[in-house]
């Protein structure tokens, strides 16, 4: 089993025993290199030391089956039309699995990047059946904001994990000069919500960082929680997780989706994109 890190007297520990007790959806927002992963892995095992049976809805492994040969990851970027086509079914994923598991006292965790779109369905409300159940005290989304001294040793570890990897994943991980042009790209969207004065390139801020998340989250129930030290981290922080029950789509339900946003469009997307 992998390594419980979290001090019993930290403020992180208390969050997590209490989303343990009290919840039964968890997600962590945020950016790629800000811990999300590190956490879900954290909280999986705490759950899973209460008795609880874990559940995962991870972006990277929740994109696959919707990046067909007409849309395959490039560079690491995936399809504009793939980003919408797994937010569509990942609330009708939701729902299902709630729908499963009952009572039973499982949990699902989950990441949910929002930025450039990924699972942004789950944070837009929307008039169908798994509304009420993201609005539920019972689903709590949880934005880790690390400091700038804690990002930054992010930033260098995640350049050694993917040039050394130590589990599979991490050969797939959002390199570096990613993490900061998706910082800048977050930076324009604090523009244009009036956080910040001027759209030119800035070093990263928690407090701007965690203001654009708490105006994407407003129709959730959410927490921050301030990263100001490292965690001492000995393995992958995807140790340990394979084990547990991915939701992903059937090939199926992912041409479906797919063949649903291509008959809305009024031009070859995937043309149109590959070749810009």
């Amino acid at each position: 089993m992998s390594a419980r890190i979290l001090p019993r007297d930290s403020a992180l520990y208390a969050m997590f025993a209490e989303l343990v007790e009290r919840a039964d959806l968890v997600f962590f927002a945020g950016l790629p290199g800000v811990g999300k992963s590190l956490l879900l892995q954290q909280l999986a095992l705490q759950a899973q030391a209460a008795g609880r049976r874990v559940h995962l809805l991870q972006w990277d492994i929740a994109r696959q089956p919707f990046e067909t040969p007409r849309y395959p990851l490039i560079d690491g970027a995936t399809h504009p039309l793939v980003i919408k086509a797994v937010g569509l079914w990942s609330r009708g994923a939701i729902t299902e699995w709630e729908a499963a598991v009952g009572a039973v006292g499982d949990m699902l965790i989950g990441e949910a990047p929002l930025i450039g779109g990924r699972f942004m369905e789950i944070v837009r409300p929307a008039d169908d059946a798994a509304e009420a159940l993201l609005r539920s005290e019972r689903t709590r989304f949880v934005l880790p904001a690390p400091s700038v001294e804690v990002r930054a040793a992010i930033e260098a570890k995640r350049a050694r994990s993917i040039a050394a990897p130590r589990h599979e994943n991490e050969a797939q991980d959002a390199p570096p000069e990613l993490l900061r042009a998706l910082w800048q790209d977050l930076h324009t969207v604090a523009f244009r919500l009036g956080l910040v004065k001027s759209r030119e390139n800035a070093p990263y801020s928690p407090a701007v960082y965690a203001s654009v998340y708490s105006h994407l989250l407003a129709n959730r129930h959410y927490s921050i929680a301030n990263i100001q030290h490292k965690l001492p981290t000995s393995e992958s922080v995807y140790a340990g997780l394979d084990a547990l029950t991915n939701l992903r789509a059937t090939p199926e339900q992912a041409a479906a989706i797919l063949a649903k946003l291509e008959a809305e469009l009024p031009f070859d997307y995937a043309k149109a994109w590959y070749e810009s």
